[in-house]
């Protein structure tokens, strides 16, 4: 009999298979390394780690509180950078790791302290992607028939708020436990590869021979993050923070440091501004009396100009240029191909054969000139081809690629059922080794806690205003699609590195609108009731499988360290608490921004999410360009494998698709002409071993300046959403009105400006002086003495 092997599935090594033999290989060496995912390797540490785990892996509450607390924060600028460009990315495990190393903590620890920052961080994933979805749906944009789904502001967003967060809470246990079943099967017997899970583990190398610098490196590291935070706030607030308020007939106009630049530099019809406007560099725009109003105008006199068919430019994003650096060119590149297909192609189609739209007001189709006339006057024809048009098709793209990627693993799907037969068998090992403790969490409580859930479920959702019967149905497809979807999401993201949160969603919305719009009266629910538990229910269950898929990842660190998987599992279900309430918070927050229009975020599939719902309950809209943009995203699936990363691309604009290119491609220019040469010297001189950790630490290096881009631009926006919100407060006469009878007038006085900026100094003095606190503290700035970590939690 032959070799097992695959794609991903590689024979043992013949020194590998002597030293499992002999007992000689151990945790992190050579041979562990030349043998990962080949099944016997994985067996043979498994049996090592139920003898030597107990005397490697240690449970500490404070280095766990301390992951938490860095999880817990970055949960709320995923919140905002998933809200503000449709990819759910966090910083927070590198400077989990950071801070580990700088502290010169164990692997084992820096593992388990890092698996409570992850669960902590993703804890809140549906309210980044579905839960907006409500509040877009009390807009005129998704109204309803029968009205707004909500009315925000009101109190129903206490009621929904309280009944997401606490369901999302037992939803991410839920999470958690169901993947204790699989654990053995898919990391143990038949190890799923996990593309890119070596990043982590090398990092627990370095943090394991403190003779390669790993303590002065990550202490580096950390100021390079703080460093391009500051700056990164500093550049934006000249571009972003009203700085600027001019008294005029109308009012106060209030605007950028560098809006006001570029106004100052132009004329009457043409200048600075014709270029640069609200923090983009951009084609020719229109000016009028010294001020850029948009994109160029289409009009039958200007039909020869290419600049108003479509838009082109780029945003001064940080965020965006770091996400590129993470996902190097090709990737961002397969995300461009769909902004590029969609505005350099699509849009100038759109507008040259003058096509027409979907007008939900008369329920009829508009000649694309028409529409611009009679419902939103003065935005250019492009931005109208692009709004009504493009994303409509870009909607399709997403749902059709993500479906589609899933369809592709049917012959995964088979597989599940059998692995879960295997798991139940009784033969997935030993749970509590006598004398000594818990090697992982033992399966007897999964039944238990899907009884819970299950009755806990019926019990939010009935306190949260929904029917008996209605809510019943919710629990039980909840237990279940949370079990045989997230199995299916989990295995793909095992074999891809990418777990389709958004392709499974689709389908749970799909069957929860299926079930509750057909039976709206014998579930004693009206269509605004039913539409709603149908996003909250998939709100409860992307949090869910979200983190299903974040614990693989720990549990297949854990295993090549020498960690007990019962500390992994506790970890993460320690910091699902504090992450689902700070970073469902700050969405919710942010999505009432949004709905009111006091904050610009795309929000991809949120919309996505609020145009299908009105697509189910209405059984209105463009059904033709859904359908073709299904068939697209199916296509590109199958051609690529980033069908739904093509979809988000067409959905987003090329400003702020363009910075995440020139992002990828200069990490690979940067690695080619700078990184390689610099790592062949050290070869050469110290041998592979020692210039493959110093590639990992400069590699991590330049994470850091981009991390820094991404907690800067969310802190600030975030900040600035906040400042919007009191200011809207002023304006509609709730406080001072209120209180002194006071006209609204005072939110354009030189008073509120001095109390505005000065609040929005003194804040981030805060911050800065409680990051650098607890960084001196740690010894990391000012080479102090090292504290313990109760000190710190204190701190």
């Amino acid at each position: 009999m032959g070799v097992q092997k695959s794609a991903y599935r590689q024979p043992v090594t013949p020194e590998g298979l002597k030293a499992i033999e002999n007992g000689t290989l151990t945790w992190l060496d050579d041979e562990m390394y030349n043998n990962l995912n080949t099944g016997v390797l994985e067996q043979y540490l498994e049996e090592k780690n139920l003898e030597e785990a107990f005397e490697v892996s240690h449970w500490s509450t404070n280095k766990v509180l301390l992951g938490i607390a860095i999880g817990s924060v970055f949960s709320g600028v995923t919140a905002y950078i998933g809200l503000k460009l449709g990819l759910a990315i966090s910083a927070a495990w590198y400077i989990a790791y950071l801070l580990g190393m700088a502290l010169k903590w164990s692997p084992s620890e820096v593992n388990i302290a890092t698996s409570a920052t992850t669960g902590a961080t993703h804890a809140s994933t549906g309210f980044i992607f579905t839960f907006p979805a409500i509040f877009l749906l009390g807009t005129d944009k998704y109204r309803l028939a029968e009205g707004y789904l909500i009315e925000v502001g009101s109190g129903d967003i206490a009621n929904l708020a309280f009944v997401g967060i606490v369901a999302s809470m037992f939803a991410g246990f839920l999470g958690v436990m169901y993947f204790i079943i699989f654990r053995r099967v898919w990391l143990v017997e038949d190890p799923l590869p996990l593309p890119g899970f070596e990043a982590t583990l090398k990092m627990l190398d370095i943090a394991s021979d403190v003779s390669t610098g790993a303590v002065e490196h990550a202490r580096d590291s950390l100021k390079t993050i703080g460093i391009w935070t500051g700056f990164t706030m500093v550049a934006l607030f000249l571009i972003e923070y009203p700085l600027i308020w001019a008294k005029e007939a109308a009012g106060v106009k209030k605007m950028a440091l560098m809006d006001w630049l570029a106004e100052l530099g132009t004329g009457e019809t043409f200048g600075l501004a014709s270029f640069y406007s609200h923090g983009k560099i951009h084609q020719p725009g229109e000016v009028y009396d010294g001020r850029n109003i948009g994109p160029a105008y289409w009009t039958e006199e200007t039909s020869w100009n290419p600049f108003a068919y479509t838009y082109v430019g780029v945003a001064l994003s940080p965020s965006m240029f770091a996400i590129g650096w993470f996902m190097k060119t090709r990737v961002a590149f397969l995300v461009n191909m769909g902004t590029f297909v969609g505005w350099l192609l699509l849009v100038p189609l759109a507008v040259m054969t003058n096509f027409p739209v979907y007008d939900s007001i008369s329920q009829t189709n508009v000649p694309l000139t028409d529409y611009g006339n009679q419902n939103v006057m003065g935005y250019p024809l492009q931005i109208l081809a692009f709004s009504k048009v493009i994303r409509t098709i870009a909607i399709g793209s997403i749902v059709g690629g993500g479906l589609f990627g899933l369809l592709k693993m049917w012959k995964t799907f088979g597989k599940i059922f059998g692995d879960i037969a295997k798991a139940f068998r009784g033969d997935g090992g030993q749970e509590y080794m006598e004398g000594k403790g818990w090697y992982e969490w033992p399966l007897a409580h999964i039944p238990i806690f899907m009884f819970l859930t299950f009755f806990a479920m019926i019990l939010i959702f009935i306190l949260g205003d929904f029917p008996v019967i209605a809510s019943v149905i919710f629990a039980t497809i909840l237990i279940l699609t949370t079990f045989l979807l997230g199995a299916i999401a989990v295995r793909v993201m095992g074999e891809t590195g990418i777990e389709p949160v958004s392709g499974t969603s689709f389908i749970v919305l799909l069957m929860l609108m299926g079930v509750f719009l057909n039976f709206t009266e014998p579930l004693g629910l009206t269509t605004q009731s039913a539409v709603l538990l149908g996003l909250v229910g998939t709100t409860v269950f992307g949090s869910a499988i979200s983190m299903s898929g974040t614990v693989i990842g720990d549990y297949k660190n854990s295993l090549y360290i020498g960690n007990r998987p019962y500390h992994i599992s506790k970890g993460n279900i320690m910091g699902v608490v504090p992450g689902a309430i700070i970073g469902a918070g700050v969405a919710i927050f942010l999505s009432r921004e949004l709905a009111a229009g006091r904050i610009d975020l795309i929000a991809p599939q949120a919309n996505a999410f609020a145009t299908f719902s009105v697509i189910f309950a209405e059984k209105e809209g463009d059904m033709l360009l859904l359908g073709l943009g299904f068939l697209l995203g199916m296509f590109v699936e199958w051609a690529t494998g980033m069908g739904t990363s093509f979809g988000l691309g067409m959905y987003l604009d090329v400003p702020h698709t363009l910075p995440m290119l020139i992002g990828g491609v200069a990490r690979d220019k940067w690695e080619d002409k700078k990184l390689k040469p610099r790592i062949d010297k050290i070869k050469e001189k110290e041998g592979a071993v020692a210039a493959e950790k110093q590639r990992a630490l400069i590699l991590l290096g330049t994470f850091m300046v981009a991390a820094g881009g991404l907690t800067g631009e969310a802190f600030l926006g975030t900040e600035n959403s906040i400042l919007s919100f009191i200011d809207s407060l002023w304006q509609d006469g709730q406080i001072l009105q209120k209180i002194f009878g006071t006209p609204d007038t005072f939110v354009y006085s030189t008073y509120w400006y001095i109390i505005r900026l000065t609040s929005f100094i003194l804040i981030n003095f805060l911050l800065v002086w409680g990051i650098f606190s607890l960084f001196k503290r740690a010894g990391v700035i000012g080479g102090g003495d090292e504290v313990t970590d109760a000190e710190l939690i204190e701190a």
